[in-house]
C-alpha cells in the first residue's frame, strides 16, 4: 500500500473518529442542559397520556396542594409515593399514580380545575383511589412567624364552602372510587399562639369530616396526632411541610384505611 493511500485512510479514520466524538459530546451536553423526562413503571406525571390496563392494577389520582406534590420530602415521594409503595407491597398489584398536586393551591384553584380542565376530570373517572389535600393554604398562607388565627377564622367559612363543592364534583365524576382526604395538622405548635391555631385546625377538620360523611366512599384520614408529639422532627426546614419521615407516616396511615 502506497504512503499516499495510507495517509488517505488515516485521514478518513480521523474524520470519522472526530464525528463520533462530536456526536457523543453533543448528546452529553444536550442531556445535561435539556434533560428528558424520566419514565417510572409505577409512577406517571399528571401531564402524561397513559393507557393503563385495569386488570390487576390500582390507579391513584392525587389532587390538591403542595402536600400532594410532596414538597419538603427529599426523596421526592411525598405521601402519595409512600401510599403507592405500601399498597403495592400489601396488595401484590402494580400501582400507578397520576399526581395533579400544585404548590400553593387553595380551594378556589382546585375547584376551578375540577370545573374546567377535562384532562383532570377524565383521570378522576378512571381512578380506583383519589387522594386529596387542600385547605392549608386557605387558612395558613402566611409565614410561620406571621400566623394569625383570627384571620384564619375569617377565611374558614368560604374555604369550607369551596371544599364542599370540590368533594361533590369528585364524587359525582367517580362514585365508586375511594376518596381519601388528608386532614390538616398544626405545624405551628412551637409558637406562642399554638392553642389558637390548634382550634382552627380542629374546626376545619370537623367541617371537612362532616362533608365527607355524606358520601359512602369518602374517608377522612387524620394526621394531626402524627405531628402533635415531637412534631417538629417530622417537619421540613420550611416549618410547614412534612419531611420524608412525616410523609411516610401519612402515606402508611392512608394505606391502612384502604386495605
Amino acid at each position: 500500500m502506497s504512503s499516499r493511500t495510507s495517509w488517505r485512510l488515516f485521514a478518513v479514520f480521523s474524520l470519522v473518529s472526530m464525528l463520533v466524538l462530536a456526536i457523543g459530546l453533543y448528546m452529553g451536553v444536550r442531556d445535561i442542559l435539556f434533560p428528558s423526562a424520566v419514565g417510572w413503571k409505577t409512577d406517571k406525571s399528571a401531564g402524561e397520556e397513559a393507557s393503563i390496563p385495569k386488570e390487576n392494577k390500582i390507579q391513584i389520582v392525587a389532587l390538591g396542594d403542595s402536600l400532594t406534590r410532596g414538597t419538603g420530602d427529599g426523596s421526592g415521594l411525598g405521601y402519595v409515593g409512600h401510599l403507592r409503595a405500601r399498597l403495592a407491597q400489601v396488595a401484590g398489584q402494580e400501582v400507578y399514580v397520576l399526581n395533579h398536586g400544585v404548590n400553593g393551591y387553595k380551594t378556589a384553584d382546585l375547584l376551578r380545575d375540577l370545573q374546567k380542565k377535562e384532562d383532570i376530570r377524565r383521570t378522576i373517572r378512571q381512578a380506583d383511589i383519589i387522594t386529596l389535600s387542600i385547605g392549608g393554604n386557605d387558612l395558613f398562607n402566611a409565614g410561620a412567624e406571621e400566623v394569625r388565627p383570627e384571620e384564619s377564622q375569617k377565611r374558614l367559612p368560604g374555604a369550607v364552602d369551596r371544599y364542599r363543592q370540590i368533594v361533590k364534583i369528585i364524587t359525582s365524576l367517580n362514585p365508586k372510587a375511594k376518596v381519601l382526604y388528608v386532614g390538616l395538622y398544626n405545624a405551628f405548635a412551637d409558637l406562642s399562639n399554638a392553642r389558637e391555631s390548634y382550634k382552627i385546625v380542629q374546626l376545619w377538620n370537623g367541617e371537612a369530616s362532616a362533608v365527607l360523611y355524606q358520601y359512602p366512599n369518602t374517608i377522612f384520614v387524620p394526621t394531626d396526632d402524627l405531628f402533635r408529639t415531637g412534631g417538629v422532627k417530622y417537619l421540613s426546614s420550611d416549618h410547614f411541610h412534612p419531611n420524608q419521615a412525616g410523609y411516610r407516616r401519612i402515606g402508611e396511615r392512608m394505606a391502612e384505611v384502604v386495605r
